[in-house]
């Protein structure tokens, strides 16, 4: 692996921080086109992308932080020095940078359905290019494995489970998936929110999975942190299914059927 890039005299290159910044030009861009077409002005598009941006980097060193607070407790100035002690939590940024991106679209009322459709067909190709910046830097470990695709991690031992390169796959695979959807949805016809809402309902499930690959030091009742994470995704998924998905709707017909021929055998 190589955390270090690359070094021009003093300075360091960090792996993760070229790609963390690579992946969000592979955001922006996109984000912005397909808000500019559904006519919202280039103001409040900077916006929504600046606040979370900021968001999601305070976050994900907070998340980082208190999941590994051992780290920190001879020095809280560590902290704020990534340099020092570098670590950022992905899944804390993920879910603060969507929720201030949603938080932002309301109050400037731009529909939250629309902005997070983009969202669901944008992610999985930034995520993967995390993912490369998370490989190259050894942040996350798979677990120990000795198959022929196995790879050795910077600071641990052994060979272990490229997880990085199995989301990748997930991912590609997900992208291609949600390009798919995306045009039944405008096929269909469907309501603003179900595409971003089927990216984090099939998102979460496969990565719960690709969670069992990967090493964790923070787990509660036999699953980890992340995986805790991704349960939340995944409920939160289902419930959107049922509100914008008509469940409630024909849930009520359901009901009311039911009611109704009950009645005519009592009466």
């Amino acid at each position: 692996m190589y955390p270090i890039l690359l070094s021009v005299g003093p300075i360091d290159i960090y792996s993760l921080s070229v790609f963390l910044v690579l992946s969000w030009c592979v955001f922006s861009f996109p984000f912005w086109k397909k808000l500019r077409t559904q006519g919202v002005s280039e103001e409040r598009i900077f916006d929504l992308m600046f606040y979370s941006t900021i968001s999601a980097a305070v976050f994900s060193r907070i998340g980082f932080v208190l999941t590994h607070a051992s780290l920190f407790t001879d020095n809280m100035l560590k902290i704020v020095a990534l340099w020092v002690q570098p670590g950022l939590s992905f899944f804390s940024g993920l879910v603060f940078g969507i929720l201030t991106l949603l938080y932002l679209s309301r109050a400037y009322k731009i529909r939250v359905g629309l902005v997070l459709d983009i969202v669901g067909v944008t992610l999985p190709w930034v995520i993967i290019v995390g993912k490369l910046g998370s490989l190259f830097d050894g942040s996350e470990v798979g677990l120990p494995a000795a198959f022929a695709w196995s790879v050795s991690y910077f600071n641990s031992e052994g060979l272990r489970h490229p997880v990085q390169l199995y989301e990748i796959i997930m991912l590609a695979i997900l992208g291609i998936i949600m390009v798919f959807i995306e045009r039944k949805a405008a096929q269909k016809k469907w309501s603003f929110g179900l595409v971003g809402i089927w990216f984090f309902f099939l998102y979460s499930f496969l990565s719960f999975v690709l969670e069992f690959f990967k090493q964790s030091t923070v787990y509660y009742l036999g699953i980890s942190a992340n995986q805790w994470i991704l349960v939340a995704f995944f409920a939160e998924a289902l419930g959107a299914f049922y509100v914008r998905g008509g469940g409630r709707e024909k849930g009520r017909m359901l009901f009311r059927t039911m009611y109704d021929r009950i009645s005519k055998r009592t009466s």
